[in-house]
């Protein structure tokens, strides 16, 4: 095994069981059942090895541990913001057609959830003196990406939606970890091509918007059967960019010895 995936592996296990045991008193108190645990565990391991994973890749600078901690801590506040809004904003839509309704849905959704992490990372982590490579721009965002997608899927498990949440650790919490590498990618890329910034930043946030956008419109449409297979699929091609996108960032660091 690749010593990053086996070290990354290692630590997620380790990070998981101590977050389980911080959650144990509340089978205790008979709050959760064991049970419980076993699919909290499952929910929020994906999250934490893939930051883990990151965070290892990141072998040049690594970033300060707190400042990683404050990415993956806004983005699960960001959950709270993100429920709120878009109970408002889908209430508010009015479109009867049923293909236009969940364009409108998809497209709601994925603005509301990239503009409210890219928030995150544009005006907390963006202006720090610790994001000084391009490969920071995606390490910063898989934190504040994966920040929200553990929570969330924290919350489908609290809420008893089990089979929910097991389904999202394969889909969404991948679907997530894509959206963030490419929002950071042109994050990297403005914090290190100042004349070319503003333009970077707004691929950063529309690009991952589009992705988010149509991945989430092929999985809404539920008439059509086996269209789903088509966010799959975007999925899929999303993910082989990410990896490109990593790799060129690696490469491009300063600190490369």
């Amino acid at each position: 095994m690749n010593p990053i995936l086996k070290t990354s592996l290692f630590t997620s296990i380790i990070v998981t069981a101590l977050f389980v045991v911080l959650l144990y008193p509340l089978v205790l108190i008979d709050t959760l059942k064991i049970y419980d645990l076993i699919l909290v565990s499952l929910s929020v391991f994906p999250g934490f090895f893939i930051m883990s994973f990151i965070y290892y890749l990141d072998e040049q600078d690594k970033e300060p541990l707190w400042l990683l901690a404050i990415a993956f801590i806004l983005g699960g506040v960001n959950l709270l913001l993100d429920i709120n809004v878009l109970d408002y904003l889908l209430s508010a839509n009015t479109i009867e057609n049923y293909f236009l309704n969940a364009g409108m849905e998809a497209l709601t959704v994925s603005l509301t959830e990239e503009i409210l992490k890219f928030l995150v990372v544009i005006l907390i982590i963006y202006p720090n003196k610790h994001f000084d490579e391009p490969f920071d721009g995606i390490v910063y965002s898989v934190f504040v990406g994966m920040g929200f997608a553990t929570i969330e899927n924290l919350t489908f498990v609290l809420q008893g939606s089990a089979s929910l949440a097991v389904l999202r650790m394969v889909t969404a919490v991948p679907a997530h970890f894509v959206f963030a590498v490419i929002m950071g990618y042109y994050l990297g890329k403005a914090k290190s091509r100042k004349k070319a910034q503003l333009g970077y930043i707004l691929l950063s946030i529309l690009i991952p918007v589009i992705i988010h956008a149509l991945y989430d419109f092929f999985l809404f449409i539920e008439l059509v059967k086996g269209v789903w297979i088509v966010g799959i699929i975007t999925l899929v091609l999303a993910l082989f960019i990410a990896k490109k996108s990593i790799q060129e960032h690696m490469e491009a660091s300063p600190f490369k010895k």
